[in-house]
């Protein structure tokens, strides 16, 4: 709940013109005494950031955590609840494309979603027509799509190695580089492209491709692995989250997930009593794991994502229970 003063200090807009709205109906608000207060969903429909598709980006400072399964797999299981999913891959590693058996054709990348000089400025006519062009050839649907139902509605954007040239280029931007992916999403928007959630894979660091994805994103979701050094990544990442926040607001939190997690172990409670012990990371912890099931391991070679073909594994089931988690954060 905020204030009417708090949101317009923090948002730079006018006390004035917050009480017209207010007053009007075109922003819902609550007297109490003489004063305003606005819930937070109230604020963020008002402002349309929850207009169009929710951003979810997996991300973590280091390697080894699983982002890719983790995205491919709850990115299908909400698909499968109906959801129509495009999976954006910003890691030049690309796994994104590995994990669902797809080709990647270099001209059909999230380099030519993210590079200035394919596209116009925002003030140019052509502006849209151009974003039209780029993310009809770009949305890419997935193989296999007539043997599992689910995978109709999902399409990706895949990454090719040549977006690391493109970080260590800096993008070759004229404007903050860490705006490029916000504003073709913004842009996805305003085309009204039929899409409910976005789901965004990051490399293994912070810098300017993950930057991207927490500058465009509402939802944070972290998976890490089992140890003192994942720690340290997610340590690291909310660092940089509690820093975005004054260039993107709506950007939350909506899950820290445990990866080849067993709570039969002394590592794992061990690693659960640690992050409980820190204010900056206990609020966010799921309970829900995944444990180091084999076949989780091995999912580059099932052709699917596990969770389609092997719909009744532990694994699933564990995958499941973090989906269930997040999106009651989220909601």
């Amino acid at each position: 709940m905020y204030t009417l003063r708090e949101l317009a200090q923090g948002f730079q807009v006018s006390e004035r013109t917050l009480t017209r709205k207010l007053e009007t109906g075109e922003l819902r608000g609550y007297r109490v005494g003489n004063q305003w207060r606005i819930r937070g969903r109230d604020w963020l429909e008002y402002t349309g950031a929850v207009n169009g598709p929710h951003v979810f980006v997996v991300a973590n400072a280091k390697g080894g955590a699983g982002k890719s399964t983790f995205t491919v797999n709850l990115a299908v299981l909400r698909a499968a609840q109906g959801k129509r999913v495009l999976l954006v891959d910003l890691d030049p590693q690309g796994h994104l494309a590995t994990l669902l058996h797809m080709p990647v054709d270099p001209d059909r990348t999230t380099v030519q979603l993210l590079d200035e000089e394919l596209r116009l400025p925002r003030a140019h006519p052509g502006r849209m027509d151009r974003w039209r062009t780029l993310w009809t050839d770009l949305m890419q649907p997935i193989p296999h799509a007539e043997e599992h139902e689910p995978l109709s509605r999902v399409w990706l954007v895949p990454a090719h190695n040549d977006l690391a040239d493109l970080e260590r280029a800096n993008f070759h931007r004229t404007k903050p580089v860490e705006y490029a992916l916000r504003e073709a999403l913004d842009a996805l928007r305003e085309l009204d492209v039929p899409i409910d959630e976005v789901w965004i894979d990051t490399p293994p660091n912070l810098g300017s491709l993950t930057r991207n994805a927490l500058m465009a994103s509402h939802h944070v979701v972290s998976p890490f692995a089992k140890s003192d050094l994942g720690l340290d990544g997610l340590d690291r990442l909310m660092v940089l989250v509690e820093q975005y926040l004054e260039f993107n607001p709506y950007l939350r939190v909506a899950g820290l997930v445990m990866n080849y997690g067993n709570p039969r172990t002394i590592m794992h409670n061990e690693i659960r009593e640690t992050i409980m012990g820190r204010p900056a990371l206990a609020p966010f912890l799921l309970d829900a794991y995944v444990s180091e099931a084999e076949r989780f391991n091995q999912a580059p070679r099932l052709g699917v994502p596990l969770v389609l073909c092997e719909p009744n594994s532990s694994s699933t089931l564990e995958l499941r229970r973090v989906l269930e988690e997040v999106t009651a954060r989220v909601g």
